[in-house]
């Protein structure tokens, strides 16, 4: 698949489908595969622009630290150089803050905005599992250990508490054949941790969809409601027994949600 200049960086993208344009942006640490469990629905009526951020997968991971506002251009200079002028933006986590910078700072791209499990910062509990995260990078414990700390995090205990669903997460991470590394996962940090969007949310012009899940401790659903209670016309839709993921946990309905979503908009 194909690399594209970006910025000071060579990025790895994918193109699914045809019709008008979606955008998907992955989270901390997590690459394009994040989207897999729903880009078939979506690239049946859309054309699916999938990607990986700068410091993940097989996009550069340049040195030095990141800036969302850093990483937003990045996404505006990818549909640039993929001559999209409008798109429909799908998020999830850190990609949730990308989104907001560019919502805030290129609202002539950004048809809609679905903004999924992200707030207007990092919270302190969180902020100390990545410190700790990092700590243990550095400390080169298992990958495996690594993921399933991850897991314990990012979903619900009813999702995890299926049969082998545990497992066979782990199992995706190991199999990644191109895993978070330490430089990556600093940079991104330094990101996450600057990162604070209250200032400025109120004059996001663009339509916007919040999506949480009630047992998201990463992005608490407080966090969430806090963006489409400030965000003028926002929606605002919460999971139910429900992790950080709920395109993972509940990949059908996430779908169902975001595309009447987008079809009430036109």
């Amino acid at each position: 698949m194909p690399r594209i200049k970006v910025n000071d960086i060579s990025m790895y993208y994918e193109r699914h489908g045809q019709g008008e344009p979606i955008v998907f942006i992955a989270g901390f640490s997590a690459d394009h595969l994040a989207w897999a469990a729903i880009v078939e629905y979506f690239k049946e009526k859309y054309q699916v622009i999938l990607f990986d951020n700068r410091g993940i997968g097989q996009t550069d991971i340049p040195d030095g630290l990141y800036s969302i506002d850093q990483m937003a251009n990045d996404v505006a200079d990818l549909c640039t150089a993929l001559n999209i002028q409008q798109a429909h933006f799908v998020s999830s986590s850190m990609g949730g803050f990308i989104l907001q910078s560019l919502a805030y700072r290129y609202p002539s791209l950004v048809k809609s905005a679905v903004i999924g499990n992200s707030g207007a910062k990092i919270h302190t509990t969180f902020n100390i599992y990545l410190q700790a995260q990092l700590e243990l990078m550095k400390a080169d414990a298992p990958l495996k250990s690594l993921i399933k700390a991850s897991c314990s995090w990012c979903f619900s205990y009813q999702f995890l508490s299926h049969p082998g669903v545990l497992e066979q997460l782990i199992q995706i991470g190991l199999d990644n054949p191109f895993p978070f590394t330490i430089k990556g996962h600093e940079g991104q940090y330094s990101a996450l941790q600057q990162f604070d969007s209250q200032n400025w949310i109120g004059q996001i012009k663009v339509p916007v969809l919040v999506v949480t899940g009630d047992q998201d401790i990463i992005i608490r659903d407080r966090d969430s409601k806090y963006l489409a209670d400030n965000i003028p016309g926002a929606r605002y839709y919460c999971f139910t027994e429900c992790g950080h993921l709920p395109q993972l946990e509940y990949p059908e309905k996430f779908v169902q949600i975001v595309q009447e979503f987008i079809e009430t908009l036109k």
